[in-house]
């Protein structure tokens, strides 16, 4: 057990470029979570590859890797994704570690060609973490009968964002329906499914991508180009998301594969954040928050005949007695704010008063 008497600064080692647009969950997370330890009066700073430190969003201090061998500036470190953990060298303070997805040796198949570094990383978490977080109780298993509860386990789940931005004008420009993919098509049969669904249903509803068909890194061939159908927004900040979400009839989620452990879809909580019926595929472990919020449908897996049909009927039916509900229950019980309240209670679980 490491030993303070009060929690001061906190560092959150991140992989990748902590500068770029906030476009994808991984940097989104990331500024949420420092950006609410800030506002809570404890010094967060993001640590990461960089050649110059400065700031994100005006308030959060990025620094470089060198700061982890300056004795005694973090109480502790937080750990972001498997790849993090390789940069924390010789730090030697309580670190807790977070992970998406629990590798093993078979699963996911998706995951083959970066199993070895994967697998490698989980390893020094194992030897290194205080303690592990995980999304959901179905990684928790996983991690658990791979090794054992040392270090011992913790859930905070993915969050959303507690306030809005004002509503904006509808930046969809076609009169049909609009259904909404947010976020990446990381698997070909997502590619597959979404493409043979906006065929079937042209006429009735168009199609957004808004991310990025990122098929081809996990195996997908030339059978994973977009259909022309189907509009292409590409990767957009997060606060040009929401207009789409405000204006769309319908938020997809389509499942990786068919285990659970592999489906853990946060775009479901700003669907529902913002007041959109989601249709989810059944594999995906946030559909506990569709059946909660009566907000959408869940098609059968792999069945695009289902998934259809659902469309239909969500495109006839009127969710606007409980939309306004469901957006204060995101907001009240799965902000990012709620989220940090966790991490603090974890954090402090580490320390002795």
């Amino acid at each position: 057990m490491f030993k303070w008497k009060v929690l001061v600064r906190v560092g959150i080692v991140f992989h990748k470029d902590p500068y770029g647009p906030a476009m994808g969950i991984d940097l989104v997370r990331m500024r949420a979570i420092a950006g609410g330890l800030l506002r809570r009066g404890i010094q967060a700073e993001i640590i990461a590859p960089v050649a110059h430190e400065g700031m994100v969003d005006g308030s959060i201090p990025v620094r470089n890797l060198s700061t982890l061998v300056r004795s005694g500036r973090y109480d502790l470190i937080k750990t972001s994704y498997h790849d993090s953990i390789m940069l924390v060298g010789d730090y030697h303070g309580p670190v807790v570690s977070r992970i998406v997805r629990v590798v093993d040796h078979r699963f996911p198949e998706r995951d083959e060609a970066v199993r070895d570094r994967l697998l490698r990383c989980q390893e020094l978490i194992r030897a290194r973490a205080s303690v592990v977080v995980l999304n959901n109780e179905e990684n928790r298993a996983r991690w658990l009968s791979l090794y054992g509860n040392e270090p011992r386990t913790a859930l905070i789940p993915t969050g959303c964002p507690a306030a809005l931005p004002p509503v904006k004008s509808n930046p969809l420009a076609d009169d049909s329906p609009a259904i909404l993919f947010l976020g990446s098509l990381s698997a070909a049969r997502m590619v597959q499914i979404i493409n043979e669904a906006a065929r079937r249903l042209a006429g009735v509803a168009r199609f957004h991508l808004i991310g990025k068909n990122k098929a081809h890194m996990y195996g997908g061939g030339p059978d994973c180009d977009l259909d022309p159908l189907i509009v292409n927004h590409g990767e957009l900040e997060e606060d040009l998301v929401w207009p789409y979400i405000r204006h769309g009839r319908i938020g997809l989620a389509i499942a990786t594969g068919p285990y659970a452990f592999d489906n853990d879809v946060s775009k479901i909580l700003n669907y529902l954040r913002g007041g959109l019926p989601v249709l989810s595929e059944e594999p995906i472990v946030n559909n506990d928050l569709v059946r909660q919020t009566g907000l959408g449908r869940i098609f059968r897996y792999g069945d695009v005949d289902d998934l259809v049909a659902q469309a239909k009927e969500l495109l006839e039916y009127s969710f606007e007695t409980k939309r306004e509900a469901v957006m204060r229950f995101m907001a009240s019980e799965h902000s990012w704010d709620k989220r940090v309240d966790s991490y603090i209670e974890l954090f402090n679980s580490l320390i002795e008063p």
